[in-house]
């Protein structure tokens, strides 16, 4: 099925991805009926929203002009890629396969020859988007080599070996393509949203509401569910949008949710196609005949999260919130934090609590008092996550992590991905689905991210048993927090300077200018509300390209979860 899903929308979508020169040609719209498809395979070429026609192989064309010829025409899917299919050798052509993925460059190739029927074109690769519409990061390294052979056919020269995949630089990919989030229920009854990228066509939506059909990502599938009753499909092969509306034709199957699952495939329909600019709401069928919601359907409906804004600060002892340069004081810890010789802060989501590592290790102070939860040496900053759990971490064992519930028990949380990893931070999401750990490599940083998977009481289980690195930041880790469910931002030193690089699920990573001093981040709901503590307590907030210093005279800059 992962196959066939990238198959669908790369056969049907890269031909968008030519360059200037090649000739543009018109589209239509979504068929509103027709058979139903596995995979939604029907998605017709003339669906798209535009057709480029990149030109074939020109006579007399050399080894290196048939390489650049071809990487252009597999930017054209029409007839099964037949234009790219030219530059192969007849022995070849069916078994190249297009479909394996997408590899995006910045755009400089240069080409090598290797020996007398071999070349090469070295890619400066940024990043991948794999069969789910996931978008992976690459690192940083060696240039990715992309080896040809050559076969003479007759008196020209024809591709008898070429990589699988697609590729297209990062201009043209993000011109065509786009991100967009679908929303499945995690723990706590959340909307939880997964980030895919899809390309911009008029079966945008189709491919969208598949998508929520088929469940949360390999990744997140022990973490994530989804409203749909198991078996739930499309009726016909689209969903066409009328006046606004697009109408989402559903099998019997989904009759089988109860109330509050189709309170919940409401309300993760509503939140995944918000972001269609052409769909401004929709109707829900059962095999051709419209479902119309009931009073039922809202009750214990899935929330989105609220996030945060004002970051926790320590002045003059006392601990409390920033807003608009002005400090107010959280009420019922008075100077119980200060007196513990704090390092680091976590402010609990409903801001009764906070979770403070000091020279003794990590206590819960809140205004009952204050307990030693983790006594551990090597300690990082704790992380307090929105069902009330204390997360701790200790350099020197990072692969088990302590989860701490209000009462005081503690669950030992494998994460085997941490293991011989230089644990610098570690932070909870907002939701409390994922997990994100800010650990050395080399003389630079890398953000890692798995899910955490919990019993049905929210109680955290394990974390899923490999991470992928979704930022690769210059510079020695210092700190890192989430700026939203998706999003983070990692603080790195260079030099005496304390680097910002903001990245996430499913998007480019992105640097930003350096806070001298730099100590401590901040992140909130959004980049607006990115924090960083820089030296002599000023505290500096995002401006443009840079920063501005916003407050002055700060102890210490806290975090919220």
């Amino acid at each position: 099925m992962k196959r066939t899903r990238i198959r669908r929308r790369l056969v049907s979508a890269l031909a968008l991805a030519a360059g200037a020169a090649l000739a543009l040609a018109g589209c239509t719209a979504i068929p509103s009926s027709g058979p139903v498809e596995l995979g939604l395979k029907a998605l017709k070429q003339d669906e798209q929203r535009f057709q480029y026609k990149p030109p074939g192989p020109i006579v007399g064309a050399s080894q290196e002009e048939m390489v650049r010829g071809f990487v252009i025409a597999a930017t054209s899917a029409v007839d099964d890629y037949a234009t790219a299919r030219e530059f192969l050798s007849p022995g070849y052509a069916d078994q190249w396969d297009p479909y394996y993925g997408v590899l995006i460059d910045e755009g400089s190739r240069p080409y090598r020859e290797d020996g007398e029927s071999a070349g090469v074109l070295s890619l400066a690769a940024t990043a991948k988007v794999d069969a789910t519409g996931d978008m992976l990061p690459v690192g940083p390294g060696p240039s990715t080599d992309m080896r040809f052979e050559f076969e003479r056919v007759g008196e020209e020269w024809r591709i008898a070996s070429a990589p699988s995949g697609i590729i297209l630089d990062a201009n043209t990919f993000s011109t065509i393509w786009s991100p967009h989030q679908l929303y499945f229920l995690g723990a706590n009854n959340v909307l939880v949203p997964e980030t895919r990228w899809y390309l911009s066509r008029t079966a945008l939506v189709t491919e969208i509401v598949g998508d929520l059909l088929e469940g949360p990502g390999e990744r997140m599938r022990e973490v994530l569910r989804s409203g749909f009753p198991t078996g739930t499909a499309l009726v016909s092969n689209s969903v066409p949008i009328v006046d606004g509306k697009a109408r989402i034709d559903l099998t019997g199957n989904v009759l089988e949710a109860g109330p509050q699952a189709m309170a919940a495939i409401r309300q993760q329909l509503k939140n995944s196609l918000q972001s269609v600019t052409e769909v401004t709401g929709f109707d829900l069928y059962v095999e051709g005949t419209q479902l119309r919601p009931t009073p039922e359907d809202s009750e214990d409906a899935p929330h989105l999260v609220a996030l945060p804004s004002s970051p926790p600060v320590m002045i003059d002892s006392v601990f409390g919130t920033l807003a608009a340069g002005e400090f107010t004081e959280l009420p019922g810890f008075g100077e119980s934090i200060h007196e513990l010789d704090p390092i680091a802060i976590a402010l609990s989501p409903n801001e009764s609590a906070a979770a403070v590592l000091s020279p003794a290790g990590v206590s819960r102070v809140s205004p009952d008092g204050t307990v030693v939860l983790d006594a551990r040496a090597g300690l990082v900053a704790p992380s307090y996550d929105p069902l009330g759990y204390v997360w701790t971490a200790s350099r020197n064992a990072p692969e088990v992590l302590l989860a701490f519930a209000q009462d005081g028990s503690v669950t030992q949380v494998a994460a085997p991905w941490l293991a011989g990893r230089q644990l610098t931070a570690l932070r909870l999401s907002p939701d409390g689905s994922r997990v994100a750990a800010l650990v050395a490599d080399g003389d630079e940083s890398q953000v890692l991210v798995s899910g955490v998977i919990r019993e049905d009481s929210g109680v955290p289980a394990r974390t899923v048993s490999e991470a992928d690195a979704k930022l690769w930041a210059s510079g020695k880790p210092i700190d890192l927090d989430w700026m939203g469910q998706l999003r983070f931002a990692a603080l790195t030193r260079v030099g005496a300077a304390g680097k910002v690089t903001n990245g996430g699920i499913g998007i480019f990573g992105e640097e930003q200018a350096s806070v001298p001093g730099g100590s401590q981040l901040s992140g909130g709901g959004g980049r607006s509300y990115l924090r960083v503590l820089g030296a002599e307590g000023d505290l500096y907030a995002p401006q443009n390209s840079g920063w501005q210093r916003t407050a002055e005279n700060i102890e210490l800059l806290g975090k919220r979860g």
